[in-house]
């Protein structure tokens, strides 16, 4: 199988998805007219930063939705050509989950624009002595409305034709996907192991999902990089596969989804030399809280009623 074909057949179980977010900082630059009299240095000691003119908070929502978006493709897709590169399988959950995120963008954004002069009053007010530098700054709610904005676009990538130099970029970044599909999951193993499993001689099942989610994204995207991906695919089956259907997870189980989690850190670089060796180290046997002592009843002595015996009078006591 020649490169051209390699690159075909793995384009093909591909959808670049390319998110266009667009969100106001609420910032401008800081100019040397704001502080005046100030004795600054000159630009090319020094560049003055940026004066917030208008309340952080109240954008805070739209950062919050384009994590949101990232997070999203993240989890199944793959960043390539400043997209991400998605399974076919998993494009139409993706795509509503889009969906969802771009109607609270848009009403977020219809919120904002409707207490924009409000909050920015209060915000000038908030400045106090330095509301003329804000003031002078200020951007009308129109212009912040040009400035918002949510989108996705879900396309397909192919080679261009049979020119063998057109094809070369291409082919270099498809053949960086497992590699960089391998950096994504090390940083998502060391992640699940400081945040569910650094340190505990025990996990609940909630800490198996994480790593679930690791399975399903290698699993799904094995096909652009075979020979790096499907041994792993493998190790991470193999230590899901010893966990008890109910229950906690202890003991030599646990042991074996830290070494998966080690390994997958590990192959990507994410760890340092003592890391790895706080990864592997066995693990201490859980405390097992002493059993309370046994109190024994006491012991229930039935008596059996007597029959009553008979007394006979003296016989000089009758006459």
């Amino acid at each position: 199988m020649n490169n051209q074909t390699t690159i075909t057949k793995v384009l093909q179980g591909l959808v670049l998805v390319h998110l266009s977010f667009s969100v106001w900082s609420g910032k401008k630059k800081l100019r040397p007219e704001d502080l005046k009299g100030a004795n600054l240095p000159p630009d090319k000691l020094a560049s003055l930063g940026s004066k917030r003119i208008f309340a952080p908070d109240a954008l805070k929502v739209f950062a919050t939705l384009k994590r949101q978006a990232e997070r999203a493709c993240e989890e199944v897709g793959v960043r390539f050509l400043g997209g991400y590169a998605i399974p076919e399988e998993k494009l139409i959950p993706l795509m509503e989950k889009m969906e969802q995120i771009e109607q609270s963008f848009a009403t977020a954004k219809t919120d904002f624009l409707s207490a924009y002069d409000d909050n920015l009053k209060d915000w000038l007010a908030e400045a106090g002595e330095w509301s003329e530098i804000v003031a002078r700054a200020v951007e009308p709610a129109s212009r912040v409305a040009e400035r918002l904005a949510c989108g996705f676009t879900a396309f397909k990538v192919e080679a261009p034709g049979e020119a063998a130099s057109a094809a070369q970029p291409l082919e270099r970044q498809v053949g960086g996907l497992a590699d960089q599909l391998i950096h994504e999951i090390g940083a998502l193993a060391k992640s699940t192991w400081e945040e569910s499993y650094r340190g505990r001689t025990s996990v609940t099942r909630k800490a198996l999902r994480p790593l679930k989610a690791i399975l399903d994204k290698l699993s799904s995207l094995s096909f652009v990089g075979p020979d790096k991906i499907s041994a792993l695919v493998a190790n991470v089956n193999a230590a899901l596969a010893t966990v008890p259907r109910s229950g906690p997870v202890t003991g030599a189980t646990l042991m074996g989804l830290v070494g998966v989690l080690c390994e997958l850190s590990d192959i990507a670089g994410f760890i340092t030399t003592e890391e790895r060796e706080e990864m592997l180290q066995p693990l201490p046997e859980p405390e097992v809280e002493p059993a309370p002592p046994t109190i024994t009843p006491p012991k229930t002595v039935t008596r059996r009623p007597q029959p009553a015996k008979q007394v006979e009078a003296p016989a000089v006591w009758f006459w």
